[in-house]
């Protein structure tokens, strides 16, 4: 039986590259943001509720949703983020157990964002929260997606602390040195966690 390992932080955090460092080991990595952004496509089931719930405004000319009118939408507004989240959410983690249970890999990873405030952690054997400081992660932000920093601290304010992340996660790993650092910290929890679960 497949074992799944759930790892989660804030924008800028270093979740993704940690995440590639569990592909590095070999470990099969499933991206929930991935899985959530086809969600909202025309082939998704989800696409109809979506559009219900944004309105034709959210519809760019080419019948595809408009990601930066309904991120805006959301992200100041948690009646409407809630309303998305229960339309995507529930897609996401189907996919994610129908892809996990058709796996041979003796571990999975899923890279989740919103893996407590989802409870997508129910799922998992163990859980990995990557802690950044918040400056630095609004830095980040900004320099990967050429965001504004408004927009980057709305996204931060909209989610958890990390002070609790921490309380809930398995693991913690802290992503503020240099990239050389964080990965042998990161290969280092790795081979811990493949230890204590294979």
């Amino acid at each position: 039986m497949t074992r799944i390992i759930g790892i989660t932080g804030g924008i800028g955090s270093g979740k993704s590259t940690l995440a590639e460092r569990f592909s590095a080991h070999g470990i099969p990595v499933l991206d929930a943001d991935a899985i959530s952004r086809f969600a909202l496509t025309p082939a998704s089931d989800c696409f109809a509720d979506a559009v219900e719930l944004f309105g034709k405004a959210a519809l760019r000319e080419d019948g595809t949703l408009d990601r930066a009118y309904i991120a805006k939408q959301v992200f100041s507004d948690a009646d409407k983020r809630a309303a998305l989240n229960g339309i995507v959410h529930p897609f996401v983690i189907r996919e994610m157990l129908k892809r996990s249970e058709e796996s041979d890999a003796p571990l999975i990873v899923w890279d989740v964002p919103l893996l407590f405030e989802s409870g997508v952690d129910a799922f998992c054997a163990c859980t990995v929260a990557v802690l950044c400081d918040e400056e630095i992660r609004i830095a980040r932000a900004i320099l990967r997606d050429g965001a504004d920093p408004a927009s980057v601290r709305a996204r931060i304010k909209a989610q958890i602390t990390d002070e609790a992340r921490a309380r809930s996660a398995t693991y913690t790993i802290r992503n503020e040195g240099t990239v050389d650092a964080f990965f042998a910290e990161a290969d280092a929890l790795i081979e811990q966690i493949q230890e204590e679960l294979l």
